[in-house]
């Protein structure tokens, strides 16, 4: 494994994470248990302490034989240790087994109680479970044998819970790992289908997407690896569609032009002023696709120049209106204007304005039938003039709109280049509008017709006209 993959450096992470954890708890819990532990053995000396203060006070001061015997009893209870009680002559005054009482402590004796309560047989009658040493406390003060531990034996009892809580950490810590490997696949799954998609993209599949549905980080990543994906095969299929239709969209006149060339050369035809006039309507189209394709890439690169100036869009309005009013006539449609009063200037380029208003305006002409009409209307807003161009047409179906300012782009398709356009003009008419700092919307219902709505920023300290 890589040590610079995330998957190792989230097992390194949990597993520091967990080594810590368990180490300190460790630490904690070993010196708790020593503090606890010594505590218990102070305990213990402190009670030993005063036990043999009330044997001595019992046996010398009270000489109560019933009474020293109950308190050796209660004591050996208490500790689950028998516990005997001599004098200086190693004569046994109390037994807290009642057995002993009157004989004399000898090392067969000792040696027989020792075995007996260390879980041999010479006593199976014992009261007390196996495995304990005897307690024998001397009316003097002394104590002959020591019922607790011993201090190495209290040592070896810290050294034991101290390698428990070591297996304990080395359990854990191998849990953790096996934990962290098997989580840290769980999160890096879905990371490798993206390596891997990503990796398609690089090579051109680009329809390869990732199916991760994830509430989470991850699954906004695979979301967004998805969307972008869905973008890259649109912008390609654009571009190649883009291609095709200017090979397409030139290829048109170029035939035509060709056409009268050769005929001219085989003497078909005379170049008479109408075939020439023909000729040169052909080479004016190719001239203004060539125009339109040049303004539309500066467009697009924010390199198009545009020659600012404060400009009354009353006066574009209707030159525009003029420019095309005879192309409306032959169709039967009426144009019709309503521009509010007193409109502040706008700082724009007059020419580019113009051609924004040309194309919308020659494309509501196209797509309204004879007998329609095209409304035009300006207002002033908070700190832009909105423009619409309204027409009675055809309309464009809702699908259709999220596409309609795309290159080459028809609603109809069965429209040719002759009465459709070259799909071009809504393009840089976006473009224009965006260049000027403004934005473009339009609404369309199929049947009832279409607006484009564009505004521009109102120039600063402008007055009205």
């Amino acid at each position: 494994m890589r040590i610079r993959s995330i998957r190792v450096r989230l097992i390194l992470m949990f597993m520091l994470v967990v080594t810590i954890a368990l180490g300190a708890y460790a630490v904690f819990a070993s010196q708790i248990t020593r503090d606890r532990f010594q505590h218990y053995l102070d305990n213990g000396q402190t009670n030993d302490q005063g036990l043999i203060s009330q044997i001595q006070a019992i046996y010398h001061q009270h000489q109560d034989a019933q009474r020293l015997q109950a308190l050796i009893e209660q004591s050996a209870t208490q500790n689950k240790v028998r516990t005997l009680v001599i004098n200086p002559n190693q004569l046994i005054v109390a037994d807290s087994a009642s057995k002993l009482v009157g004989q004399t402590l000898t090392i067969p004796l000792f040696l027989t109680l020792e075995s007996t309560n260390a879980g041999k047989p010479p006593l199976p009658e014992a009261p007390f479970p196996p495995g304990r040493a005897v307690r024998i406390m001397s009316t003097d003060g002394r104590i002959v044998a020591s019922g607790p531990p011993a201090p190495l034996t209290n040592t070896n009892f810290i050294d034991s819970v101290n390698r428990a809580l070591e297996l304990a950490v080395l359990v854990a810590g191998f849990v953790a790992f096996i934990l962290a490997i098997m989580l840290s696949g769980t999160i890096l799954k879905p990371v490798r289908a993206l390596t891997r998609a990503a990796r398609q993209l690089e090579q051109g599949n680009l329809t390869q997407r990732v199916q991760i549905r994830r509430l989470d980080e991850i699954g906004d990543l695979a979301h967004a690896f998805d969307t972008m994906a869905d973008s890259l095969e649109r912008s390609e299929h654009l571009r190649r569609q883009l291609l095709s239709n200017i090979a397409h969209e030139l290829r048109t006149p170029l035939t035509n032009i060709r056409g009268y060339l050769e005929a001219f050369q085989d003497q078909v035809i005379t170049p008479d002023p109408a075939v020439i006039a023909s000729i040169y309507e052909e080479a004016m189209l190719l001239s203004r696709m060539v125009t339109d394709l040049q303004d539309l890439a500066l467009a697009e690169a924010g390199q198009l120049r545009l020659q600012r100036v404060h400009i009354a869009l009353e006066d574009v309005i209707t030159k525009a209106i003029n420019a095309l009013s005879l192309q409306a006539e032959n169709k039967k449609i009426s144009f019709s204007a309503n521009i509010a009063p007193n409109l502040p200037l706008v700082e724009a380029d007059a020419q580019r304005v113009g051609q924004i208003m040309r194309n919308l305006l020659n494309n509501a002409i196209k797509y309204t039938p004879e007998q329609g009409e095209v409304r035009v209307s300006a207002r002033a807003l908070q700190k832009e003039i909105q423009v619409s161009v309204r027409d009675n047409g055809m309309g464009i179906a809702a699908e259709h709109l999220p596409y309609i300012f795309k290159h080459f782009y028809r609603a109809d398709t069965s429209r040719t280049r002759e009465t459709g356009g070259s799909g071009l003009g809504l393009a840089i008419v976006e473009q224009l509008v965006c260049a000027h700092g403004g934005r473009i919307t339009v609404e369309s219902y199929v049947g009832q017709g279409t607006c484009f709505i564009f505004t521009l920023p109102i120039a600063s300290s402008s007055k009205a006209i």
